[in-house]
């Protein structure tokens, strides 16, 4: 079965971040908060708060390892401008990658692989596809424009599970669906 990474994403999410956090956490694998370009005071405090709120779950924080290791945070996603060696072992750690290449040599725990299918952005998005990634023997997550009518594309194409910051919309028959790939 493959696993549901659900994006707080904390821009466009507004005050309502948490209340999504809390109301996704059941049907979702992973929590991941992405808080970025912001001061560091502020990435704690709102870290800490989703910690406290969901003490058991696996959580996720954008680019801060330093944080997401002293709060116990299963991980850290890290993006092509942030990604460095010698990360904090304790920590899983994320890469963005746009491109199967990026994956190929880069040494992270797990990648989000995106734009599988269109998303909508204020800029230019080529999606990638659906892409067999199941010979590559790491653990991939497809991102970007997956929905209950599309997730199913991507069965037997090699995903770990499947990641997305709309999820919170329709994660339970999300959940449903996945159950069955």
């Amino acid at each position: 079965m493959m696993e549901i990474v659900q994006i707080i994403d904390y821009d466009s999410m507004g005050s309502d971040w948490l209340n999504i956090a809390v109301g996704t956490a059941p049907f979702a694998d992973i929590i991941w908060l992405r808080i970025k370009n912001r001061p560091v005071e502020l990435v704690y405090a709102e870290a800490k708060r989703l910690k406290d709120a969901l003490p058991e779950h696996r959580l996720i924080l954008s680019e801060r390892e330093e944080i997401a290791a002293i709060l116990g945070y299963y991980g850290v996603q890290l993006g092509v401008n942030t990604w460095k060696e010698g990360i904090d072992t304790s920590l899983a750690t994320g890469y963005s990658a746009h491109s199967v290449d990026e994956i190929i040599d880069n040494k992270a725990t797990y990648y989000m692989l995106s734009p599988i299918f269109h998303t909508q952005k204020d800029y230019e998005v080529r999606p990638l596809g659906v892409q067999d990634v199941s010979g590559l023997g790491k653990d991939i997550y497809a991102l970007g424009g997956i929905g209950t009518l599309n997730v199913s594309q991507l069965k037997g194409k090699g995903y770990k599970g499947v990641a997305g910051i709309s999820f919170y919309r329709e994660i339970k028959t999300l959940r449903d669906i996945v159950r069955e790939l």
